[in-house]
């Protein structure tokens, strides 16, 4: 009876933050908020494009998401004039001539590097961490500008004379050109970090538990989509047009027809399916990533003697896999109805025909403006509408706790 007593007071799992971050469940969240992520970024990257109209009949990549571009017009800039003929970080590194999502993959890798780092270094000891701060703080000065104050000084020192490290005719005098290559490592790295900010910022969110960073990695995204959808805007698109070269690449704007519904077994067209992935991907990569951080959170602030309480370490547990099981079923359902409200337009098609055979029938079967976007979108609010107002009408929430419960009660029946 002692024994039963000591194993109730303090069981083997605790809810401390050291031992959670090894908890199968949430490093399955943390691990379906990352992955959901980088699908999410370079789903973005395929859908929102750039291109002449031509290059985009032709099948040819553009992503509006894409770094080798502007690393492609630096490095013919220093082919120009820029004292060599290539960048320094190497095509495989920086996935310039590569096609497709090849483009992406090796900076994703640096970018995950960057983000681990960045975790390992935040749980280490306050000193600790000011230590490794510093010295790589200094160790990037030194790349930078090492190479360049030795062989000034150097320089200095052999001809007995104080002079500028640039501006002489003689090129042994201008140690300023040792500044040009690692100037422009860093630049690489910059530019590859800057389109994949939200990759980067979202890693460190979710594996460093900060919903800061979260929360700018899809400010990040959102404000591209928005800017996106205004800047292929079609006055907006007409208007760049007239004042630049027609033939030069400018923004792909989504087409103004939904289409034939051709995927999902005709449920839903390829382009919605498209945009439906990323909004479902967003909601993943949201959901997931600041759950976790609100369990720990709630973990971490819990009192000491309830952190080693098996009904409390259970109680979480229970939480855990109960948020998992409504995340995934909310988000099938969402993804679900909004293919539905998406066909609401052929329902009200088919009613109006089974109605009746008259003109004013006819002429709805007929209607261009239901097929377009704007009616897709109407009678997609009409449906979410009735869907909504069905809360009034059926009760969910007594719904879905009876099935709940009955599926606890067989789990506890089979052992």
């Amino acid at each position: 009876m002692a024994e039963d007593v000591a194993q109730q007071e303090e069981g083997l799992v605790t809810l401390h933050l050291r031992t959670l971050r090894k908890e199968w469940r949430v490093v399955c969240l943390q691990l379906v908020a990352s992955l959901s992520l980088i699908w999410l970024f370079l789903t973005m990257t395929q859908v929102f494009g750039y291109c002449h109209p031509d290059y985009v009949a032709s099948g040819s990549w553009c992503p509006a998401l894409d770094h080798t571009l502007t690393l492609d017009q630096i490095e013919a800039g220093f082919a120009d004039g820029g004292g060599f003929d290539e960048l320094p970080l190497p095509d495989w590194l920086t996935g310039q001539g590569n096609e497709g999502d090849g483009r992406f993959y090796v900076p994703i890798l640096l970018t995950m590097a960057i983000a681990g780092a960045w975790v390992a270094l935040n749980f280490q000891p306050p000193a600790l961490r000011r230590k490794i701060t510093l010295g790589l703080l200094g160790g990037m000065i030194l790349f930078l500008a090492g190479m360049f104050l030795l062989t000034w000084t150097f320089g200095m020192i052999i001809n007995f004379d104080l002079y500028l490290p640039f501006g002489h005719s003689d090129d042994s005098m201008n140690h300023a050109n040792h500044l040009v290559w690692p100037l422009s490592v860093y630049i690489q790295v910059l530019i590859m970090l800057f389109f994949l900010a939200p990759v980067l910022f979202g890693l460190m969110g979710i594996w460093g538990l900060s919903k800061r960073m979260v929360n700018w990695s899809m400010a990040y995204m959102l404000i591209f989509l928005g800017l996106y959808a205004l800047l292929t805007y079609e006055g907006v698109i007409s208007q760049l047009s007239s004042a630049s070269d027609p033939h030069a690449p400018g923004l792909n704007p989504l087409p103004t027809q939904i289409g034939e519904a051709d995927t999902l077994g005709g449920l839903i067209s390829g382009d919605v399916w498209e945009l439906l992935l990323v909004a479902i991907l967003l909601m993943v990569y949201s959901e997931t990533a600041q759950a976790t951080i609100r369990f720990l959170e709630y973990a971490f602030r819990l009192p000491e003697s309830c952190k080693k309480d098996p009904e409390y370490v259970r109680q979480f547990q229970s939480i855990l896999n109960t948020h998992m099981q409504h995340t995934v079923v909310i988000i099938l359902a969402v993804g679900f109805v909004t293919m539905l409200a998406l066909k609401f337009d052929d329902l009200i098609i088919d009613v109006v025909g089974w109605a009746g055979s008259g003109q004013w029938s006819g002429q709805v079967r007929e209607s261009l403006e239901l097929r377009l976007t704007y009616g897709k979108v109407i009678s997609a609010m009409l449906f979410l509408t009735f869907v909504a107002g069905l809360r009034y009408i059926v009760p969910w929430q007594r719904i879905s706790g009876l099935i709940e419960s009955t599926l606890a009660n067989r789990g506890n029946t089979n052992p």
